[in-house]
């Protein structure tokens, strides 16, 4: 019955968020469409895109962490639990590397050669690439963290903290709506990586105040490493 509780109690902690953060992202849509404009807000969404297409990788990956973490939880291997997460974050910062690298090199030309961009904003457009890439990799580096608060089932902190997160864009929403001689879409995408890098630090202090498995050691361990 305890068992049934929670996964209960769990499921609805994910369906509050799920629909939180749907109606907060509709809501803040329609707001930043009126302060950017539809030009702006068409550059703010494709050069989010170019990230997206990046990220495609990072959803298996997470798949994969949370399974590896979930196994070794199930037999009670402490050791080998936190040789897990500590090989997945180096997992991670060698990805992050490598989109790093591609970002900046295939994802600018891409960005400034093919996309259909006006001239004019084609400075406020690198900008702004600049940050989402920033906010995509530590995104990246969030994973573990993500992963370990799903394997040990902390769904009330994962809801909890979407409150936060979407109170934060929604901030993000008024703040353009008050402020008048900026660049709003910069301003936009600086204040969007800020909450990307707030939360993920949050993230990584709640996982190591919490699990120790999720304090980070250099472990170099090929046969774990293979397994991604």
């Amino acid at each position: 019955m305890t068992d049934n509780k929670r996964i209960a109690k769990n499921t609805l902690y994910l369906y509050f968020r799920m629909f939180l953060i749907m109606a907060v992202t509709l809501y803040t849509s329609r707001i930043y469409l009126q302060v950017l404009g539809e030009t702006d807000f068409g550059i703010y969404n494709i050069v989010g895109g170019v990230i997206v297409l990046l990220s495609f990788v990072s959803n298996s990956m997470s798949t994969s962490t949370q399974r590896f973490l979930n196994y070794e939880m199930g037999k009670g291997n402490r050791a080998r639990l936190e040789k897990i997460f500590s090989s997945s974050m180096i997992v991670y910062i060698i990805f992050s590397l490598v989109f790093l690298v591609i970002g900046e090199t295939l994802g600018l030309w891409f960005l400034n050669t093919q996309m259909n961009i006006p001239p004019e904003r084609m400075s406020a457009a690198n900008v702004v690439y600049q940050f989402t890439l920033i906010g995509f990799i530590t995104n990246l580096l969030r994973v573990p963290y993500n992963a370990t608060i799903i394997a040990n089932e902390k769904m009330n902190f994962y809801a909890y903290f979407s409150i936060i997160e979407v109170g934060l864009k929604l901030g993000i929403a008024f703040v353009l709506l008050m402020w008048v001689d900026v660049d709003k879409l910069i301003i936009l995408s600086l204040l969007s990586c800020i909450i990307f890098i707030i939360i993920t630090l949050i993230y990584k202090i709640y996982c190591n105040r919490h699990f120790v498995s999720s304090r980070f050691h250099y472990v170099w361990d090929k046969v774990i490493l293979n397994n991604y």
